[in-house]
């Protein structure tokens, strides 16, 4: 008769055996793959690694300020962005403004003038969590040009 050795006790038992009469370590068992520390330490390093990429690369690519500037003078709304890879300037004249708007539930803030192009663009003006009508109206009248209230705020039932 053919004979196998238990993994567990050493004894000799026959290779028909699904259990060992000795110990009764089964052999139909599979056997718990154990994972090496190594490669567990591996993949956390590689995922902390791809984290902090995501992470440097959106704090460089950020707009650490933004200026925005209505300059009588130049007859122009002067932008200017930071971020840590580099400063831009966008300058609109008076001349290509439509109209300002003062927005009640903005994008950006509960409150917001912008200045809305001939070509539909937007350009964010002021935000504040306070009403800045008076401040719409008097950027208006600078650059003589219509003012129009919008409110995005939902009511109860909306």
């Amino acid at each position: 008769m053919a004979t196998k050795t238990c993994p567990s006790c050493g004894a000799e038992v026959p290779t028909v055996a699904a259990v060992c009469k000795h110990c009764f370590h089964d052999f139909n068992e599979v056997p718990e793959k154990k994972t090496n520390p190594i490669v567990i330490f591996l993949g956390v390093l590689v995922l902390m690694s791809v984290v902090g990429a995501g992470l440097f690369a959106h704090l460089y690519y950020t707009n650490a300020a933004e200026k925005t500037v209505v300059d009588q003078e130049t007859q122009s709304i002067v932008i200017t962005r930071t971020t840590a890879a580099k400063t831009s300037t966008e300058r609109i004249t008076f001349a290509e403004v439509a109209k300002i708007e003062h927005v009640m539930g903005g994008d950006t803030a509960m409150f917001e003038v912008v200045a809305v192009t001939d070509d539909g663009q937007r350009v964010v003006i002021q935000t504040s969590d306070r009403p800045l009508k008076g401040h719409a109206e008097h950027i208006a009248a600078v650059m003589d040009k219509p003012l129009e209230e919008i409110s995005n705020i939902k009511t109860f039932g909306d």
